[in-house]
């Protein structure tokens, strides 16, 4: 009656071993969850650091454009 014994001790031993691979498995997985929009928030900051020069030019161009857009309106009310 000995010999079925021993493997169930054995695996009760091992129970709190699983179990705290469970629990460190579920925390990781939350922490993780929790880390993804942080990343996120990381590339879109790098992505307009990296793209700032574009953003200076769009914003030059734009400026040009509606200051020769306000003087050609000017221009065009003295022709008259």
């Amino acid at each position: 009656m000995s010999a079925p014994v021993g493997p169930l001790l054995q695996s009760l031993r091992t129970l709190p071993e699983r179990s705290r691979q469970g629990v460190n498995n579920l925390r990781q997985r939350l922490f993780q969850q929790g880390e993804k929009p942080k990343k996120e928030g990381q590339l879109l900051r790098t992505s307009l650091n990296v793209h700032r020069p574009v953003w200076i030019t769009a914003g030059g161009g734009v400026y040009t454009s509606l200051a020769a857009v306000l003087l050609t309106m000017r221009y065009l009310k003295h022709v008259r």
